[in-house]
């Protein structure tokens, strides 16, 4: 399969860090690839993410490529949907609809794009509410459907069911793979590692900023991603505060 997005021995270090949050870093994602990123707290998992989908560009070594002939089709979702609304919008539809819009798209195809995000997620009936007047699960969904809603190549989720409930968390991952039958690259960092386990492909643990392995899902079973973490013996860096990311990295 032909990697949608490929990291060739990838270090990463944010402004003023004392050590690299990646560290020599190769990985490749294929379209149709449901990928779960595993590891402790500040093993690394959120900056791949936004390394991969060219958020966060500025590498120390090594080379990211697929990214920017992606430009304009990657989508990322963080585990705090109230930091991803775009504030210009006062009602559902208009903030699912405002990421095609950003695209140059016409109307039509804006509008048919934003409904069929709103009903993937189970939120037409959100439609004329308030997004600023949401529980913290509804606002999950909106903020998932607002990056569906751009149809991209590469989606990259940070523990998207954070705000969810059991059967809003299932029902989400369950939708992850009629994406990667798309066609859709999925990579997806999450604790909740039996959730992943059940509608991922490949499964990727990292320790300290390093992939340490890389291979099926069993590798997420039982104390698994322990056992790797403790035997790859890395210290972990320390993690960065992802809400204010984009402006640490220059965005």
């Amino acid at each position: 399969m032909t990697a949608v997005v490929t990291l060739e021995g990838v270090t990463f270090r944010y402004p003023g860090a004392a050590r690299e949050a990646l560290c020599g870093v190769s990985l490749g994602v294929a379209a149709g690839e449901i990928v779960a990123l595993a590891g402790d707290a500040g093993a690394g998992t959120s900056t791949l993410l936004l390394v991969a989908t060219g958020f966060a560009p500025r590498l120390v070594g090594g080379t990211l490529t697929g990214t920017r002939r992606l430009a304009g089709r990657c989508g990322i979702v963080f585990s705090r949907p109230w930091t991803q609304l775009t504030g210009l919008c006062s009602t559902v539809g208009d903030e699912v609809a405002f990421g095609p819009a950003s695209l140059g798209l016409a109307r039509e195809p804006v509008l048919a794009s934003a409904g069929r995000a709103m009903e993937r997620l189970g939120i037409t009936h959100l439609a004329t509410r308030d997004p600023a007047h949401l529980s913290g699960g509804e606002l999950q969904r909106v903020v998932v459907a607002s990056v569906l809603a751009m149809e991209p190549d590469l989606l990259a989720l940070d523990d998207p069911a954070a705000e969810l409930d059991p059967a809003g968390a299932d029902a989400l991952y369950a939708l992850l793979p009629a994406l990667a039958v798309g066609g859709m690259a999925i990579l997806v960092a999450t604790p909740d590692l039996e959730r992943a386990a059940s509608v991922a492909t490949r499964a990727v643990v990292l320790a300290g900023g390093r992939v340490v392995a890389d291979g099926p899902t069993h590798l997420l079973e039982g104390t698994g991603v322990a056992a790797i973490a403790r035997a790859a013996g890395c210290p972990p860096p320390y993690p960065p505060d992802v809400p204010s990311l984009l402006r640490r990295v220059g965005r």
